[in-house]
């Protein structure tokens, strides 16, 4: 018993010798694949390709990662995304019986029909093998490493029997490829079955072509022999062998007059006076963006009789060709002005220096002010941020004799200090020429920034409203709206053509051509000091617009605006405060002699007011004029409100003058908004928040009192909160709190009207009545201001100066875009050409590069909207480059086919193709020519390969042809030794033709193909395929050649 439990408890290990091995693992494993990817079974008979289907549809690639042992492949399914979806394999199933057996077994593989079909024969854009098969469908097997290719044979033939039983154990009719050595070689071996028909694909790779393998005489030897002689064997049952040949000539050197663009020279130009390039960014590629042109002569699908190419003589002239086709070879990331500048812009926004890690301490202490005004701006200074001040900087750049008279032509903003000996101006400005921007350089770009220190005719004035977009004409100077309005109104940067707006533009020119970020720090350096010596002269900021702080504008030009309210302020405190002295004295000098009537007439008033009961006892004769005490005189009434009178005195009610609301930007908005959220929700956090809100309440308080003497709360409510005053007899209007700009309709009686106050207005503990109940009568130039403007100034100027260069560009970045997309937008030629096959944002419902254009404003103007972030518009800027890439582009073709610069682009006109075109530039035969033209300009730029029309002897080939001819002169110019030039040597040409005006052909495709019996002549007549393609340093002879499985022997 014990024996028989110890035998169940017993674990018997179950070996199973049927385990499959690891070549079985990976066959089932990819027979899987096919299983899972419906790709087994017949298929139903697909609608043949139509013409250039294989280059201009869509394919889709699923992909799949499949081990042999331990060695990782990969596996790709290759097909055409078609209208219809693929039917699954059971609706395939009932589809195949709806067809005889018979005709099942007569039709042939999807891939054979494809292989034979002659609309696709050189697609211009398409999978290598697609291109030497013709296949719509294929699967491909690599290695999954580039690095760990298949280089042995007995390996390749081990994964090409692999995938041939798992094509034929899942009746897998799509071809399986198997990559072989290299990847860069493109090597492939590969099988197709299906219907009794098995495909083999073979492929011979080469660096020079044999002898006999350079014409088309040696290729057709070869293909008959690959059938082993079947087509002279059995004459009566063979087609005849279809050929197709293509030669392609290549133009690399184009004539120099054909791309004239120089780059700008800001070094000699900065220094002319009235340079107006300072402006606006440039724009443009530095190098021609067009590499190469290739134009292929074709001769479709002809016999072999019909062509004659041996190795003695040829006929195959490019201009016998009845198809010519074109397309152009893009420079890779062409250079262009916009894309460097704005790249280069952003590496310094990366940077983290201060001014004085940049330029040096020495740089920012190189000035000797006098010792004399050191001692007597001693105190001045102890409240000044770290940048030096430009008024005590008399011999700066700003601060220099000619700007000095500059501005001493206005009384008002007179600065202090002008009188400074030569000498000691010399020394200071050898200071500011040791900087990095030099003075001559310099002064010219202050003067752009600043021009109102020019004098009263400056010489770039800024206009008086700032509008988000750019002024846009048309053609024929018509004022219309700019097309990026819609999108950029909303962006949060800054008026066009403002203060930032030029230095956003300015710092991006002297980034580029003046030192990069030294140049920056200097720039801005100098821009903080004028600002300082603008504050201390009160001399407003120009460029940036009125008003308090626009809080839809960036950070930057919200501190410019809160200093020019800070200067506008202080102008009028003591303008004010000078008015109000002169009147003191005034009233000093002066006597006034009090007459009975008006005596009387006070009496009287004073007795009535008695009578109400509400009235207010004046002093005597001792007090001031009207009857009113020295310390309870009326101050700072503005005017009357309407017919309204007090309800106690019944004195008419006076609007007061009240201080403007205190200016704010959003950083401080953000600080005081987080302040009041921390003081909590309990009743004293609450208490605290409405004190500390009711700050412009109480001024307003204090003034009402002042301009209203002997007022009540009742009277202030009803001026500055008009429905919180319930009339005697009628109804609340309402709750919420009035304008106290807003006015009470004027009431007829001379009695003042009875009435409470609102509901809200008598809750215990209101705030208004303790706040009225503090409120002294002060007039407002009296009160404590609401808003210290020396204050705000100076945190405005310490601000400004704590910047570093990169953090100042990074405050600019959302202007810089702006200024480049609306630069793009300049660009006329931008709104007629098609969208980039390039990675760009495809619009929806447009392909056009203006409609991309659009989108990449849209997105710049939501990225305004967040803090800057240089690398959040590093993509911004790529797309921005790859668009002025594409618009260089078109006006390089455009000048090479139409030759002239419409468009913007470089070159003086001269050397286009189409300038010596004879007489047929007028009439209408010449606006036929130039529409021809147009058209071919824009299929170039959409198209991967356009045809053009009319073969050689259309007026697009004459234009290709006289490309060709003019770069062949300057070739000879440039070198007259012949056999020198590139390429020549490189493909023997045919043997005894001569060259054609196109030169030599740098690549020639031979395609063969014919349908014969296989590998008996008693098979069935099978499609076979032959392509070759001899290059420069290549040699590539691929065949398709098809077996009978079934009727395979005699």
């Amino acid at each position: 018993m014990e024996t028989q439990d110890a035998d169940d408890q017993e674990v018997f290990e179950i070996v199973d010798f049927t385990t499959a091995s690891e070549w079985e693992c990976f066959i089932a494993t990819v027979e899987e694949t096919i299983h899972e990817w419906r790709l087994s079974g017949e298929r139903p008979p697909q609608s043949p390709l139509t013409r250039g289907q294989l280059a201009t549809a869509r394919w889709r690639e699923k992909n799949v990662v499949i081990k042999f042992a331990d060695f990782p492949f990969m596996l790709t399914h290759h097909s055409i995304i078609s209208d219809t979806a693929d039917s699954p394999p059971e609706e395939s199933a009932d589809t195949n019986t709806d067809y005889d057996s018979d005709d099942e077994s007569k039709r042939l593989p999807q891939f054979l029909e494809d292989m034979m079909n002659r609309d696709n024969d050189f697609p211009a854009r398409a999978h290598c093998l697609v291109r030497w098969y013709g296949a719509r469908e294929m699967l491909t097997l690599a290695p999954a490493n580039p690095r760990t290719p298949i280089t042995c044979p007995s390996k390749s033939r081990l994964l090409l029997s692999s995938v041939t039983i798992a094509a034929n154990n899942t009746n897998c009719q799509v071809p399986l490829f198997v990559q072989v050595h290299q990847g860069s070689s493109r090597v492939y071996v590969g099988v197709g079955l299906g219907s009794g028909v098995r495909t083999d694909f073979n492929m011979v790779y080469l660096k020079h072509p044999p002898p006999q393998c350079s014409h088309l005489a040696g290729l057709l030897d070869v293909f008959r022999n690959k059938l082993q002689c079947t087509v002279t064997s059995q004459p009566v049952l063979v087609s005849p062998v279809l050929v197709s040949v293509r030669f392609t000539y290549v133009l690399k050197e184009w004539p120099h007059t054909l791309w004239t663009q120089q780059p700008p020279d800001f070094d000699a130009t900065l220094t002319e006076v009235g340079f107006s390039d300072l402006g606006k960014l440039p724009f443009g590629a530095l190098s021609d963006p067009v590499s190469e042109l290739h134009v292929s002569a074709t001769w479709p699908c002809v016999s072999e009789d019909v062509l004659v190419d041996s190795d003695v003589y040829s006929d195959l002239d490019p201009v016998s060709a009845p198809l010519w086709t074109a397309r152009l070879i893009a420079a890779p990331s062409p250079p262009c002005l916009l894309s460097e500048y704005l790249t280069e812009f952003l590496d310094v926004c990366r940077s983290n220096l201060s001014i004085a890690q940049v330029l040096g301490p020495a740089f920012l202490h190189d000035l000797d002010p006098d010792p004399d005004h050191q001692i007597s701006s001693a105190l001045d200074r102890l409240t000044k941020p770290a940048v030096p001040s430009l008024s005590a900087v008399v011999g700066r750049v700003r601060r220099s004799t000619h700007r000095q008279q500059q501005h001493t032509n206005k009384p008002q903003h007179q600065p202090t200090n002008t009188n400074t000996n030569n000498t000691q101006q010399q020394q200071q400005q050898s200071g500011s020429e040791s900087g990095p921007i030099p003075i001559d350089i310099l002064v010219p770009i202050l003067n752009y920034l600043f021009p109102d220190a020019e004098g009263e005719q400056p010489s770039f004035p800024y206009q008086a409203t700032l509008s988000q977009v750019p002024e846009w004409r048309t053609e024929d100077g018509d004022t219309q709206e700019h097309p990026l309005k819609s999108p950029l109104s909303n962006m949060k940067s800054s008026g066009s053509d403002g203060l930032v707006w030029r230095l956003g533009v300015s710092l991006c020119h002297v980034i580029h051509c003046l030192g990069g970020l030294a140049a920056a720090a200097h720039l801005w350096h100098e821009v903080v000091l004028e600002l300082r010596f603008r504050w201390e002269h009160c001399v407003a900021v120009p460029g940036v617009g009125g008003g308090p702080p626009d809080l839809a504008s960036t950070l930057l030009h919200q501190k410019l605006q809160m200093l020019n309210c800070c200067i506008a302020r202080r102008n009028a405190r003591e303008q004010a405060t000078h008015i109000s002295g002169c009147e003191d004295m005034e009233e000093e000098d002066e006597f006034f002699e009090c007459e009975e009537e008006v005596e009387d007439e006070e009496d009287e008033r004073s007795s009535s007011s008695n009578n109400r009961g509400g009235g207010v006892v004046r002093g005597g004769a001792g007090g001031g004029g009207a009857g009113w005490s020295s310390w309870d005189k009326p101050e700072g009434r503005l005017k009357r409100c309407g017919t309204l009178r007090l309800l106690h005195t019944g004195e008419p009610l006076y609007i007061p003058v009240t201080q403007d609301p205190a200016p704010v930007t959003e950083d401080r908005l953000e600080e005081h908004t987080d302040a009041l959220l921390r003081l909590g929700t309990d009743s004293l956090g609450s208490h605290l928040r409405a004190r500390l809100m009711s700050a412009a309440l109480l001024s307003d308080m204090e003034s009402f009192k002042a301009a209203n003497p002997g007022a009540a709360l009742e009277d202030f409510v009803r001026w500055y909160s008009p429905r919180d005053w319930i009339e005697e007899g009628g109804t609340e209007v309402g709750g919420g709190g009035g304008s106290k700009d807003s006015q009470a309709p004027p009431n007829p009686s001379s009695h003042p009207p009875q009435g409470s106050l609102s509901t809200r207005m008598q809750i215990p503990g209101n705030m208004w009545k303790e706040v009225w109940n503090s409120a002294k009568p002060v007039p407002a130039r009296r009160q404590k201001r609401l808003f210290d403007d020396t204050r705000g100034a100076e945190e405005v100027l310490h601000w400004l100066g704590s910047l570093g260069p990169g953090a100042a560009c990074c405050h600019l970045l959302p202007t810089v875009l702006h200024a480049a997309i609306c630069r793009l937008a300049q660009e006329r030629l931008l709104f007629s050409l098609p969208a980039s096959t390039t990675p760009l944002p495809q619009p929806r419902h447009s392909n056009t590069l203006a409609s991309v254009l659009n989108v990449i404003a849209q997105r710049a103007t939501r990225l305004s909207r967040q803090p800057p972030d240089p690398d959040k518009y590093q993509e911004l800027v790529e797309q921005v480059a790859e668009v002025e890439a594409c618009v260089a582009r078109a006006q390089s073709v455009r000048h090479k086919i139409l030759g002239d610069n419409n468009g913007g682009g470089g070159g003086t006109g001269n050397g286009g193709a189409s300038c010596d075109g004879g007489g047929e530039g007028g009439g209408e035969g010449g606006s036929e020519r130039r529409s021809t033209l147009e058209d071919l300009v824009l299929r170039l730029l959409d198209s991967p390969e356009v045809t053009l029309e009319g073969g050689p002897r259309g007026e697009a080939a004459r234009v290709v042809q006289r490309l060709f001819q003019q770069a062949y002169k300057a070739s000879q110019l440039l070198d007259d030794s012949p056999g020198d030039s590139e390429g020549d040597g490189d493909i023997p040409g045919p043997g005894g033709s001569p060259v054609s005006e196109l030169g030599r052909p740098v690549g020639r495709e031979y395609l063969l193909r014919t349908t014969v019996p296989a590998p008996s002549p008693a098979s069935r007549p099978l499609p076979h395929r032959m392509f070759a393609v001899l290059l420069p340093g290549e040699f590539r002879l691929t065949g398709a050649f098809s077996q009978d499985t079934i009727f395979c022997a005699l």
